[in-house]
């Protein structure tokens, strides 16, 4: 796998007879939008034709950490599927295949017909550089930083809060393939994603949808990520979040106001029918400094506890199903 060997690929690959289409969620941060690209890559070196398929924009901090490589457009809504980084197997017309994914399996859900590698890591980029590694294909040193980058993007820098022992060892693989430091390559796309400003693209750039086992919608979920002296307008997020009020029971939204030394603070707001519990739960689960600040808002100061969405995900699906 070679920097110029990516475009040739994405410049062929849409003329392929019956591809599998792999892909990132709808809201594509980096973790989606590398794991999809390179995992479709890796099947197609391995014999498997395949097409990678983005979903939603390219962030700003995405673009930046692949150059002048861009998706190809494909025009396909249905056949066979490989999902990374989540596995709404559902939402998808045809048959999905395979999953690549981080992210826990909820109670009632169903993956027993598909070829499903779920683990608790870090990033599902690191569970597809695995499978590199393991097909025995080499990477030079610009494929490796672009993996590198997305690893290090979902784990905050590898804290110790979100990568594991895998993440840590394959980012250190691809730290010696492609001789870059890791925390100044972390730290310049942080910059590049906090230089986001508006509100819209913030909340539509990591925005999650979870459901009950037999599809019905049941909360929203996005993250809005900005340094701290740049607050988004919070009337517009709400706005947004009433939109998606419509049609799940609670939408909630974490704006998280990142400090020059990399502490937070964080901000969420709820809307919809169960917007009370969600904001009861936050409470519960922050410590004692946590302020309801609002009816419709939560602030955590940088000495709460501050956990990830995937967690809120598992416990706030679980007391929406019991409230349900």
């Amino acid at each position: 796998m070679t920097y110029e060997k990516l475009s040739v690929y994405l410049q062929e690959c849409t003329a392929f007879e019956d591809p599998l289409l792999v892909t990132g969620h709808p809201a594509p941060d980096t973790d989606a939008a590398v794991s999809s690209l390179f995992e479709a890559w890796r099947l197609t070196l391995s014999g498997t034709p395949a097409v990678p398929v983005l979903q939603g924009k390219l962030s700003r901090e995405t673009a930046w950490l692949l150059g002048d490589v861009s998706f190809p457009t494909v025009q396909k809504e249905s056949g066979k599927w490989v999902l990374t980084d989540h596995h709404d197997a559902a939402a998808y017309e045809g048959d999905v295949v395979a999953i690549i994914d981080h992210h826990p399996v909820a109670d009632g859900e169903n993956l027993a017909e598909i070829d499903a590698c779920i683990r608790p890591v870090g990033a599902a980029t690191t569970l597809v550089a695995q499978r590199i590694r393991e097909s025995g294909i080499s990477l030079d040193a610009a494929c490796a930083r672009i993996l590198l980058g997305a690893v290090l993007l979902d784990t905050e820098g590898l804290s110790p809060y979100k990568a594991k022992a895998e993440d840590s060892e394959t980012a250190g693989w691809l730290t010696a393939l492609c001789g870059e430091e890791p925390m100044p390559l972390y730290h310049a796309l942080k910059e590049q994603l906090l230089s986001e400003s508006d509100p819209t693209v913030l909340y539509e750039r990591d925005w999650r949808s979870y459901s009950a086992p037999d599809g019905t919608p049941v909360m929203s979920f996005a993250i809005l990520k900005v340094k701290q002296g740049n607050r988004p307008d919070l009337a517009a997020v709400r706005r947004r979040l009433a939109q998606d009020a419509a049609a799940y029971s609670a939408a909630v939204a974490k704006v998280v106001l990142y400090a020059p030394d990399d502490s937070r603070e964080e901000i969420y707001l709820a809307a919809g029918s169960a917007a009370d519990a969600v904001l009861t739960e936050v409470m519960a689960r922050s410590g004692p400094s946590a302020q309801r600040t609002a009816p419709d808002e939560v602030f955590l100061p940088s000495d709460c506890h501050h956990w990830g969405r995937k967690r809120y995900a598992l416990w706030l699906m679980e007391k929406l199903r019991k409230k349900g």
